[in-house]
């Protein structure tokens, strides 16, 4: 977008005959050139005995004199140029003046008689007055964050769609304040954590890599800690911000390894033996056993939002069952048998109306459970090998699998479920399979690995649009992945070295302290935050004033 000058904005306000006159710094003829007193009076009780020069009289403007006596030599500018605040010293628009480097009350004079019961902006033709606030920069967003009186929706508007098209390079029509938050805070973690992998200057988060003693089979956003769930089936607290350990679970029995892993009141555990397992989330040292074996492995685990003592579990011979944990007792009830999977399935816990359950064996082999039943949405029996993955958004659903780089999506429409076609990251045979999903909002993350590189890829996708908006690259293969408002964690594994063994690790990346903030308070006030009418339908509210400059 092209900047714009003083000329543009007050010809378009207030009409064209007016002549526009710029006097800017000149530093290179002297920090005390001229004589501020014969500038603004058009006098100086020195005259010729002056040290100062009297070389320009700006009198004619009726400016107010200012302590001090000399002044920075000025030099007449380009009305058409753009506008550099750091330079500018005056502004004069036919016999008045308009701008005083030192003087706010200048400003506000010229503009009363004119927006009288209006706004400045309201004068402006719309696409001039988004370009002018665009120009500015952060700095000129900045300055309107403080503005209580801003009612300029449609403004507001365009300067959203335009700050995510520079960020992301995508078009997002009708992008809303939320979805523009989401977008940046999702951005600034995935930065940060590239730049932190690459030793970069742009890290501008806190980004710790802690080791692991095991590959993550999941990572557990809660708050201000991160919750490693490792294969050997102990759980390790971190905090969120600098990595440390705060407490940890003990493992499994010898010979097993955990399979899935879901965090309700209390976390469930399932192993390859059918076992299930609960650790209490508040004490990891409090573990019990509901279930010592079972017919095959479990392979998919749900906490369920309405009951939080309730919890789905899936096995590979196509059991699907109810987990219910009390304090006096807890039992395990068989809810199906859909038939031996060939495909390792995912469970996802969504709402719409009633709570529901997707149950996912591929791409194109889904049901849905609610307490009401289970229901067949798509039985197109999916023959490839691998893991299915899945994650809930705000009216969408989205699937992948480890057999391939593609992600499926289905639409959340009214009582059913709809597809809704089928992505795949920009160059996808470079970035590899999915072997992770995880959604926070309108945003999705996809985790991909590429076996023929040692690298890792992080891939934002904008829910709404179901475009790509972001990814990072980091050595390492990919393990797990979650993602929220303030943390963006990553475990994977680095491979080993001449010199060095293989490592597990995690890598936490927190929004920085004025951010986190910001975010508690809800009082704070976003230029691009509209009112009530600007969210989408179905959106909930949520404290406004979330940062959407990176």
């Amino acid at each position: 977008m092209e900047p714009i000058s003083a000329q543009q904005v007050l010809q378009a306000a207030f009409g064209e005959e007016e002549e526009v006159q710029v006097w800017n710094f000149d530093p290179a003829r002297g920090e005390a050139a001229l004589c501020r007193v014969w500038l603004r009076r058009g006098s100086c009780k020195w005259g010729a005995l002056c040290r100062h020069g009297h070389d320009i009289d700006l009198s004619a403007y009726s400016l107010r004199a200012r302590r001090g006596a000399a002044m920075p030599h000025l030099v007449r500018g380009d009305a058409k140029a753009s506008l550099e605040s750091d330079t500018v010293a005056f502004v004069v628009c036919g016999n008045r003046a308009v701008y005083d480097y030192e003087d706010p009350w200048v400003a506000q004079r010229f503009l009363a008689p004119e927006t009288a019961g209006t706004h400045l902006w309201s004068l402006l033709p719309l696409e001039l007055a988004v370009q002018t606030l665009w120009s500015a920069g952060s700095s000129g967003a900045q300055a309107l964050l403080t503005c209580k009186d801003w009612h300029q929706r449609e403004i507001s508007q365009k300067m959203r769609e335009l700050t995510y098209q520079e960020a992301t390079g995508a078009e997002f029509p009708d992008c809303s304040a939320r979805e523009l938050s989401e977008v940046m805070l999702a951005r600034r973690l995935l930065l940060s954590a590239q730049a932190f992998s690459t030793k970069s200057d742009y890290q501008c988060s806190p980004v710790a890599q802690v080791p692991q003693p095991a590959p993550c089979l999941a990572v557990l956003l809660d708050e201000a800690v991160v919750f490693a769930v490792l294969q050997s089936g102990e759980i390790r607290c971190h905090r969120s911000s600098t990595g440390q350990l705060l407490a940890s679970s003990p493992r499994l029995s010898k010979g097993r390894l955990l399979q899935a892993a879901t965090l309700g009141k209390a976390f469930i555990l399932g192993d390859d033996h059918g076992g299930v397992h609960l650790v209490q989330r508040d004490d990891l040292s409090e573990t019990k056993q509901l279930r010592s074996s079972g017919k095959s492995a479990i392979c998919a685990l749900a906490a369920l939002k309405a009951n939080q003592e309730a919890y789905l579990c899936a096995s590979m011979d196509g059991s699907l069952e109810l987990i219910q944990v009390s304090d006096e007792d807890s039992r395990i009830q068989l809810l199906a048998e859909l038939g031996a999977f060939s495909m390792a399935p995912a469970l996802c816990a969504f709402a719409v109306g009633e709570e529901r359950v997707l149950v996912s064996a591929g791409p194109h082999h889904l049901w849905t459970w609610s307490p009401g039943g289970l229901k067949a949405v798509a039985q197109s029996r999916w023959s490839g090998q691998g893991i299915c993955h899945s994650c809930s958004l705000n009216d969408k659903l989205v699937i992948a699998t480890t057999a391939c780089c593609r992600l499926q999506w289905w639409s959340l429409n009214g009582e059913e479920l709809r597809p809704d076609g089928e992505t795949q990251a920009f160059r996808a045979s470079n970035v590899g399979k999915v072997v992770d999903l995880c959604a926070y909002g309108d945003i999705c993350a996809s985790l991909h690995a590429n076996l023929t590189h040692p690298n890792l890829t992080v891939v934002l996708w904008q829910g709404s649009s179901k475009a790509e908006v972001a990814r990072i690259e980091v050595s390492g293969l990919g393990q797990s992945l979650a993602l929220g408002a303030g943390c963006l964690a990553i475990a994977s594994f680095a491979g080993a070295g001449r010199s060095r063994a293989g490592t597990n690790v995690l890598h936490l990346a927190t929004q920085p302290l004025f951010v986190e903030k910001v975010l508690k308070d809800g009082s704070q006030q976003s230029i691009f935050t509209g009112p009530a009418a600007d969210k989408r339908p179905g959106q909930t509210d949520e404290p406004r004033g979330v940062p959407c400059f990176s």
